[in-house]
C-alpha cells in the first residue's frame, strides 16, 4: 500500500474491528506442545520501492521463521534476499511482476508449486499456492496481495474503496478453488483491508481464523506519515488466517524494517501430525 491511499485510509480507519482474546493463548497452547509438531511463518510486505534492505533482512533474520511469504519483492529485492539470507533460507523462490506484484517464498525446507496466477478480473496482483515441508509436516500457504483500494489509474476515490472491496473477495475466492484439499492450510499476505474486510470474512465464514486478531486485536501493520503533514496514519491490512487442523500458538507484529508495512510472525502447532 503506498501514501495514495491517504484518504481512503482515513474511511477505513472509521470501520475498525475489535475483537477479543480467545482462551487459546499462547502460554496455554504451548503447555505440553512437542516441537516436532510446532512451525513458524512470516509475512511482510517489503516495499517494492527497496528502502533500507538490510532491515528487512535483519527483521525476517530474527524471527527466523520456517517459511517466509513476503509480497512487493523486486529483482532488487531478489539480490539482498539471497545475499543476506541463503545460509538460512536454502530454498528460495522469486515470482517477479510489473510494479508491486513480485511474491517470494523463503523456506529451511523443500516446497512445491501449487498454483500461481492473476484470480480475477479488476485483480492486480497474483496469488502464490505452494505446499512447504515443515516440522510439523507438509502445510499449504496462500501468499496474496490483494487489490488495493484505488481507481484503475491508481487514483484514491470514495468509488474506488467501495467497488474494490468486491474484487478482493473474489481473489480470495478464486485462490481458494486452488488449494489442495486434506492439506493444513494458511492464506497470508497484504490483503489491502482491516479485519472486518470482504476477504477476511470470506475465509471466516469457511472456518478460518484470523491468527492476529486472536493475540493482538488492536496491533496495526501498517504505518503512513505524509512529509507535508505530521499526521501519521496507521492500519491493519496484514492478516494470517488458518485452518482448523492447526492451533496457533502465538501471532505478533514485527516492529522492524523500513517497508511502509510491518512484518507478522505466528507460531502453529499441527493438530494431525503424521
Amino acid at each position: 500500500m503506498t501514501g495514495r491511499l491517504l484518504s481512503v485510509v482515513m474511511l477505513v480507519a472509521l470501520v475498525g474491528c475489535a475483537g477479543m482474546r480467545s482462551v487459546d493463548t499462547a502460554a496455554d497452547a504451548a503447555a505440553g506442545t512437542p516441537d516436532a509438531s510446532r512451525f513458524s511463518v512470516l509475512t511482510y510486505n517489503v516495499n517494492w520501492g527497496c528502502p533500507q534492505p538490510d532491515l528487512a533482512v535483519g527483521a525476517i533474520r530474527d524471527a527466523d521463521a520456517d517459511v517466509v511469504c513476503l509480497q512487493e519483492t523486486t529483482p532488487a529485492w531478489e539480490r539482498h534476499l539471497r545475499q543476506g539470507l541463503s545460509n538460512v533460507y536454502p530454498h528460495m523462490t522469486f515470482k517477479h511482476s510489473s510494479g508491486a506484484g513480485g511474491l517470494a517464498i523463503l523456506s529451511k525446507r523443500p516446497f512445491r508449486e501449487v498454483y500461481y496466477g492473476r484470480s480475477v478480473e479488476g485483480g492486480w496482483f497474483p496469488a502464490w499456492i505452494v505446499a512447504a515441508e515443515t516440522p510439523a509436516g507438509t502445510m499449504q500457504l496462500v501468499n496474496v496481495h490483494l487489490r488495493p483500494p484505488l481507481a484503475d489509474g491508481g487514483k484514491v476515490s470514495v468509488g474506488a474503496y467501495l467497488s474494490t472491496r468486491d474484487v478482493r473477495r473474489a481473489e480470495i475466492a478464486q485462490a481458494a478453488r486452488h488449494v489442495e484439499p486434506g492439506l493444513p492450510t494458511i492464506y497470508l499476505g497484504d490483503f489491502n483491508e482491516n479485519d472486518g474486510g470482504r476477504a477476511v470474512g470470506f475465509l471466516r465464514e469457511r472456518g478460518f481464523t484470523d491468527a492476529l486478531k486472536v493475540f493482538d486485536p488492536r496491533a496495526r501493520t501498517w504505518e503512513y506519515r505524509s512529509a507535508s503533514s505530521p499526521v501519521k496514519l496507521t492500519g491493519r491490512y496484514d492478516h494470517v488466517l488458518h485452518s482448523t487442523s492447526l492451533r496457533c500458538l502465538d501471532a505478533r507484529v514485527i516492529h522492524s524494517g523500513a517497508s511502509d508495512h510491518y512484518p507478522i510472525v505466528a507460531t502453529f502447532e499441527n493438530r494431525n501430525p503424521r
